[in-house]
């Protein structure tokens, strides 16, 4: 297993919370273990098989010239191949598999063949079409495929070990320093991405010049006059550092502040990192789903205005919410604040869980909060950018999609997710998520202390941290404690310590082998309900246990459209084990109302105005949302109408 970090944050002289590489992590059996598992074991073999059968490696053959043809599929295909690659890195860095090794070192070879002798790889812009390079930075993301590229060739380098994809990236991002800067090509990429890339290749390489060259193309965007045409949809119309709202195209956004977060760790410039937290309270404190989603509006794939969050009409794409989380994970290292970690938690286990089925082999695009048995003409997935048409019964998972962004986005997110869960400051270990396993983390100084982790979150509240071994001097450990957990308790040795939700409790001692530490998180069903100007969502409440967001589905209603249900005082909600559910689900299970529809107001069953008037009751249960979509077709609300009497 290897101890090489996702995001390696060692030598980043103003980072306050530095994260524990992946290799020094043990997920034991558990929730996130077994995702890992089938990700690893079906996910990843499915994703390598579309990008065999949907053209993507044969056009790295084109390229190559070791094939005929025309290029097939989209423009910006190749960054798919490069994010399983990431994907596939580590998951090879935690076991070995011969059979991925050996679909790896196939794609590694192709790549290696098809890029040009100065260092540029795009299997869209060669043979014929090689004189197109760069002839349209707005829209055909060459850099940004680069930046894909970038990624995995690090990731790939810290997980094996082996330099063979390090070397193409090393020559590829020459050649962008060389194309781009003060005394060449001033435009940025359409799509960020390239910026994340270039900052985690300074790191390894410890060349600052690649730094420099993500802060020129964040310097780039709300230029005058404009180089990607000033739209708001780009994040072109205004300076990174004047930018004060989440606007536009959603995952554009989250990979443009991270990378402003990221560039801020390494040079110190608290200008750039102030606006990345700006635009985070734009996107999380005003425009954000209760799952952890971002993007309202199909249109753009765009955020909307401050709390306009549609439920059914919700983009909210998987891409997004991964970006999100990489956004909250930076900026929970540049300021160990715990709401990026509350924040980092409600999409791992909602936003962005939703966007892949159990098995790791079906996945979402666009995540809605509430779907009808049957799409209209424009609905789900009838006007996402790939071009992807709704199915028969509804908003239903897909094993892949003509813009395959998403399922090698959630694989690599979910094979690197170690990497998300502790970090180190000066003589203290942070404990961000939940995992049952293990950790051993070096401290800065040296030293290090291990961590057993013992618990089933999340569906159970109780977690134990016992410290198996550590410095013989006062070591602090700092444990979040979410948002939401009013009632929350922590006790060492029986002894109590104080708690306060949304922080991180830290205790300071020397810590003899075998102490305990006992978090205790209540596991109350809770109502939430939207801030007043959610329109959506007024009259409503959405259910939710733990960190899980919950909703109910035609599945488990067969005899009530879930539309037509209500929740109110008597509705008695209670959490129910069900372990033969979909791999094993904690259900809410209680009553509701059923509404009486009025015939003379055909839109009341949606219940878009007045009060709902429950006639009779019926039994209704509620799954975690991220389960929704992996029975059979039909619709699924997750705020539902409440009624007081």
């Amino acid at each position: 297993m290897n101890s090489a970090a996702v995001l390696d944050l060692s030598k980043s002289p103003h980072a306050v919370v530095r994260p524990v590489p992946p290799g020094r992590v043990e997920v034991a059996d558990g929730f996130w273990a077994e995702r890992m598992r089938s990700m690893r074991g079906h996910g990843l073999a499915r994703q390598f098989e579309q990008c065999e059968v949907t053209g993507r490696l044969r056009n790295f053959e084109r390229a190559a010239g070791r094939l005929e043809g025309k290029f097939e599929g989209r423009y910006y295909n190749d960054s798919d191949v490069y994010k399983w690659l990431e994907a596939a890195s580590y998951a090879l860095g935690r076991a070995p598999s011969a059979e991925l090794q050996g679909c790896m070192d196939r794609v590694i070879d192709l790549i290696r063949a098809a890029q040009r002798p100065d260092g540029y790889i795009n299997t869209y812009f060669s043979g014929s079409q090689a004189s197109w390079r760069y002839r349209n930075l707005t829209d055909e993301h060459e850099l940004y495929c680069m930046g894909h590229l970038i990624q995995a060739g690090v990731a790939h380098r810290r997980s094996t070990g082996s330099d063979r994809l390090f070397e193409v990236v090393v020559r590829a991002a020459d050649h962008i320093c060389e194309t781009f800067g003060p005394e060449g090509r001033p435009e940025p990429d359409g799509h960020p991405g390239i910026e994340l890339a270039l900052v985690e290749l300074a790191r390894e390489t410890g060349n600052d010049k690649y730094l420099k060259q993500a802060v020129f193309f964040l310097d780039q965007r709300g230029s005058d006059p404009p180089h990607l045409n000033g739209l708001h949809v780009l994040q072109d119309h205004a300076p990174v550092r004047e930018q004060r709202d989440a606007d536009g195209h959603s995952v554009r956004l989250t990979y443009l502040a991270a990378a402003m977060a990221d560039a801020a760790m390494d040079t110190g410039e608290a200008e750039l990192l102030a606006a990345s937290v700006c635009l985070w309270e734009s996107a999380y404190l005003r425009r954000a789903y209760v799952t952890g989603g971002l993007g309202s509006r199909y249109q753009g794939e765009a955020f909307g205005a401050d709390y306009e969050l549609p439920n059914d009409r919700a983009y909210a794409e998987t891409c997004a919410a991964v970006g999100g989380i990489f956004w909250n994970a930076r900026l929970l290292a540049a300021t160990g604040e715990a709401r990026y970690g509350d924040w980092l938690e409600t999409a791992l286990y909602n936003g962005a869980l939703v966007g892949v089925s159990p098995d790791g082999g079906a996945y979402f695009y666009a995540n809605p909060l509430a779907a009808d048995p049957q799409p209209t003409p424009d609905d789900q997935g009838g006007v996402h950018s790939d071009g992807a048409q709704p199915t028969i019964g509804g908003h239903q998972r897909q094993p892949w999609y003509d813009t395959a962004c998403c399922p090698p986005n959630i694989a690599r997110l979910l094979l690197s997710l170690p990497g998300y869960a502790y970090g180190v400051s000066a003589g203290a270990l942070w404990v961000h998520q939940y995992l049952p396993g293990r950790v051993e983390a070096a401290l800065p100084d040296g030293a290090s202390i291990t961590l057993r982790v013992v618990t089933r979150y999340p569906w159970d509240g109780d977690v134990e941290l016992v410290v198996e071994e550590a410095p013989d001097r006062p070591v602090e450990l700092r444990v979040r404690v979410p948002s939401w957990a009013d009632g929350a308790s922590l006790e060492v040795d029986g002894v109590r310590e104080p708690v306060e939700p949304g922080s991180y409790a830290g205790i300071r001692r020397v810590w003899p082998a075998e102490t305990a530490v006992r978090l205790r998180l209540p596991m109350d069903v809770r109502l939430v309900a939207s801030h007043s100007r959610v329109q959506a969502n007024r009259g409503r409440v959405a259910i939710a246990r733990g960190p899980l967001v919950y909703c109910i589905e035609a599945a488990d209603h067969h005899e009530s459209n879930v539309d037509a249900l209500v929740l109110g005082p008597d509705s008695d909600l209670q959490a129910s084990d069900e372990p033969d559910l979909l791999g094993g689900l904690t259900t809410i299970r209680g009553s509701a109302g059923v509404a009486v529809k009025r015939e003379s107001d055909e839109l009341y069953s949606r219940f878009d105005g007045g009060k709902p008037e429950p006639s009779g009751s019926t039994a209704l249960t509620a799954i975690p949302y991220f389960a929704w979509a992996n029975r059979a077709p039909g619709g699924m609300r997750v705020w539902i109408p409440y009624v007081d009497s």
